[in-house]
């Protein structure tokens, strides 16, 4: 086997090696290293646009590592962007007063960002206003069930995101998945902090 061969080879390897990859940073650093093996493949024996080619997936996948090294660096500095961020081009809706949005127990299949108005959690008498999520726990426990019925206060105006919405954001957008799990993880803390209140209050009695 001649060297252009062994090269020929090594490209293809590294290109099928890339694309069993789970995650991003090796899956760029083993494309990067198969273009290079390309371009030097098209420098040597042509075509000429082979190598031009190479070049540029070789800038491509080195444009998008430093983009994942950015991201993690404003992750660790805790500047991802907001949830509510990503409710953007959600649909919205409006709600009469007195309307039951969901309830305890039921299977939850959308989360909602207020707009306008005021919502009710029933069971704890616990109001949210305008630029807050609710709905979002059951996006992501295994049961899917809501944990608390919300009943409209005022008419509202909500910002709805069913969970295929919310699974496809965090796959084409991660900071909004790890936003998701801190806010997810503080209304869970919350809600265990809650109880443990109730309970320390039902001893004393």
């Amino acid at each position: 086997m001649d060297p252009l061969q062994i090269l020929a080879f090594a490209a293809a390897a590294a290109a099928i090696a890339s694309a069993g990859m789970r995650t991003t940073p090796p899956l760029r650093m083993v494309g990067m290293f198969a273009a290079v093996l390309v371009a030097a493949y098209g420098v040597v024996a042509g075509p000429a646009w082979l190598a031009l080619a190479a070049g540029l997936a070789l800038a491509a996948h080195a444009w998008r590592l430093l983009e994942a090294r950015a991201m993690v660096e404003r992750l660790a500095n805790a500047e991802a962007p907001q949830p509510t961020a990503l409710f953007a081009l959600a649909r919205q809706e409006r709600c009469p007063a007195d309307t039951v949005l969901f309830r305890k127990d039921e299977t939850g299949d959308a989360m909602f960002l207020i707009v306008e108005g005021w919502v009710e959690l029933v069971e704890i008498g616990k109001r949210l206003g305008p630029g807050q999520i609710l709905g979002e726990v059951a996006m992501v426990v295994p049961s899917h069930k809501r944990s608390l019925t919300a009943k409209t206060v005022t008419p509202v105006t909500l910002a709805r995101m069913t969970k295929r919405d919310m699974e496809l954001t965090a796959l084409q957008n991660p900071a909004f998945g790890f936003a998701m799990l801190r806010l997810v993880s503080r209304r869970l803390s919350d809600d265990v902090a809650r109880l443990e209140a109730e309970l320390a209050r039902t001893k004393k009695d």
